[in-house]
């Protein structure tokens, strides 16, 4: 599988990229500046060990992907959705890492919005902390909600960061509701600095492992 990680240059994407890059995913990054999407594939490169990771425009690292992550700010959201719209495959998944903080505002309904109609989008990775992701030596050890409508589409995404260690992805439900994982994301900001900490998480109690890795082989 091939996995494009736009805004791979910044925290959550580069840490992001890294892990899938770490256990064997293809992986592109995205950036707008090719200079800076070469230096962070670079980067990763000598972190991992391995040759699996390249840089591109945007719009070329998307042409050849089967998921791609939109790790960017949500102020950009919506120029480079359209921007890489028309390179998007029909198989490909879309994957909204942004977040809104404006309580009336859902970013992944956002990015839907503004892909090619019929595009197949999915949220998560708003509850996982970025330094976390960027410290490969460490597990995750936190669980992140997948939202979406096309259950084919969250059970590809999910199976995907399923390969990032520690990381448990939990059906969340239909994209509509990614409003409240991105929402969320305020309150463990306010803990994270209330703590004097960087990677606090979030952990789905009483929810058995063999359970949720059920949910996404039916």
């Amino acid at each position: 599988m091939m996995a494009a990680v736009l805004g791979g240059t910044g925290d959550l994407g580069f840490g992001l990229a890294a892990r899938l890059a770490k256990a064997g995913v293809d992986v592109v990054i995205g950036s707008r500046r090719l200079e800076r999407a070469v230096e962070a594939a670079e980067k990763i490169r000598a972190l991992v060990g391995r040759e699996n990771v390249n840089g591109a425009v945007n719009r070329d690292a998307v042409k050849a992907a089967e998921v791609v992550f939109f790790s960017v700010p949500y102020e950009g959201l919506v120029e480079i959705a359209r921007d890489v719209a028309p390179f998007l495959q029909p198989f490909t998944v879309s994957v909204s890492c942004v977040v809104s903080f404006a309580e009336d505002v859902c970013a992944a309904e956002m990015l839907a919005e503004n892909l090619q109609q019929g595009a197949k989008v999915v949220s998560a990775l708003h509850t996982v902390s970025a330094s976390l992701l960027s410290d490969i030596s460490r597990a995750v050890n936190s669980d992140t909600f997948i939202f979406g409508d096309d259950r084919d589409a969250k059970k590809k995404v999910a199976n995907l960061l399923k390969l990032v260690e520690g990381l448990r992805p939990v059906d969340g439900g239909p994209l509509k509701n990614s409003r409240y994982g991105e929402l969320f994301t305020r309150f463990l900001v306010g803990v994270n600095k209330r703590y004097g900490v960087s990677w606090a998480g979030l952990r789905v109690t009483w929810l058995d492992d063999e359970v949720v890795n059920r949910r996404w082989e039916l």
